[in-house]
């Protein structure tokens, strides 16, 4: 990985900006209050510059990403070709469902713009195992969610392209 994490001092301003920001993502939904606080003294930042990458395809993975401000690109590189296959922006996040996985990654995360993102470490996800197992399990259960949703919306895209390929086939 080419980032540079770093725990910085956070901020009251910082901490309720952060605060807010995982409220309305969905992997910490249904989370309480007190819950979310638990949470974020276990985020890290990292700052990338455009072009920088985040991840590379075939890497292990080890964190999540929350995008706090810019964008970022997920390409596929097969037989020479580069496949962007989704961009993120401001308030998405990213590498979730890979982290609780066994595979590897299997595409790489480019910064389109300036990025700053949060960090939530494998390592800190499953630290909350021992210290908060009914928060860790509602962060796996909202995982398996999120992979769900994302694989419904990738299971309808492909069928509206089958539908698209078979009409085109009709003329």
């Amino acid at each position: 990985m080419n980032i540079k994490i770093s725990k910085p001092e956070v901020t009251y301003k910082e901490k309720q900006l952060i605060f807010s920001m995982l409220n309305k993502i969905s992997l910490f939904g249904g989370l309480t209050a007190g819950e979310l606080e638990c949470l974020i003294p276990l985020l890290t930042t990292a700052s990338l510059k455009k072009g920088e990458t985040v991840f590379t395809q075939g890497e292990s993975p080890n964190n999540i990403f929350i995008i706090q401000s810019g964008e970022v690109k997920i390409v596929k590189q097969q037989d020479e070709v580069e496949i962007e296959l989704i961009r993120f922006h401001e308030g998405n996040l990213f590498g979730e469902t890979e982290l609780i996985g066994i595979f590897k990654y299997i595409a790489s995360a480019i910064a389109l713009t300036d990025l700053k993102l949060l960090v939530f470490s494998k390592s800190a996800l499953y630290s909350l195992h021992s210290k908060n197992m009914k928060l860790f399990s509602k962060i796996i259960l909202n995982v398996a969610r999120e992979s769900c949703r994302r694989t419904a919306k990738t299971d309808e895209y492909w069928l509206d392209e089958m539908v698209k390929l078979r009409k085109q086939n009709k003329k």
